[in-house]
């Protein structure tokens, strides 16, 4: 079937091009943050690194029924093969209800493929249902996982900006450890699951090797 043409984005104010002679075509961005004290930058940056050529923006809210223009531009902007690429799936999809519409509505009904910078791959070239949502609902546990983190970060930022400081605890919860395995397991290094969970790589490592007792 021959490809599509592309349509250009109507919102240009939500793309930033790659002028990287290596960025390919075919790997369309989507960087995504639910709050202004969120930063865009190192999504960019990955994404940049990653070869894509064109990144598309969401500022958008992370409240159920908001217009996301950024993810709209890039799905009309892309063809049959191309792929999405995100950070994360957090930044597809604002709970897995959103997420799995994304994946299957949008991408794998339209031949479009979708992968993530820290390691989850939907190929769509190979239309087979059992390893879709194998693909999927894998991708939905780490997602929920991910959500957790994300909460507690966000939880946290909220308790310093109504002027409840503190101070960190001491110890990690049996749940924040969990987490913290399943991160590590997906290939993030300690340091970058410490800052996640917002106490030191020494306080994490005390942790982890006090529960593997």
């Amino acid at each position: 079937m021959e490809a599509l043409p592309r349509r250009e984005a109507t919102i240009k104010d939500h793309v930033i091009l790659n002028d990287d002679p290596a960025a390919r075509e075919d790997l369309i961005g989507l960087a995504r943050v639910s709050t202004a004290a969120q930063e865009l930058a190192r999504q960019i940056g990955a994404l940049k690194t990653a070869g894509c050529a064109r990144i598309y923006l969401d500022k958008a809210s992370g409240v159920k029924g908001t217009t996301r223009p950024g993810l709209t531009a890039a799905l009309d902007h892309m063809r049959r093969g191309d792929t999405l690429v995100v950070l994360d799936l957090t930044r597809l999809g604002r709970d897995t209800r959103e997420l799995l519409a994304i994946v299957e509505d949008d991408l794998h009904a339209n031949g479009r493929h979708f992968r993530t910078l820290d390691g989850i791959v939907l190929d769509t070239s190979d239309d087979m249902c059992g390893e879709l949502i194998f693909t999927v609902f894998a991708a939905i546990a780490k997602f929920q996982r991910q959500q957790i983190v994300k909460g507690t970060r966000e939880g946290l930022d909220a308790a310093r900006a109504r002027g409840r400081v503190g101070g960190r605890p001491r110890a990690l919860t049996s749940e924040q450890i969990a987490d913290a395995r399943i991160l590590l397991g997906a290939g993030q290094t300690r340091t970058a699951v410490a800052a996640k969970l917002r106490v030191s790589r020494w306080t994490l490592s005390r942790a982890l090797d006090t529960a593997s007792r």
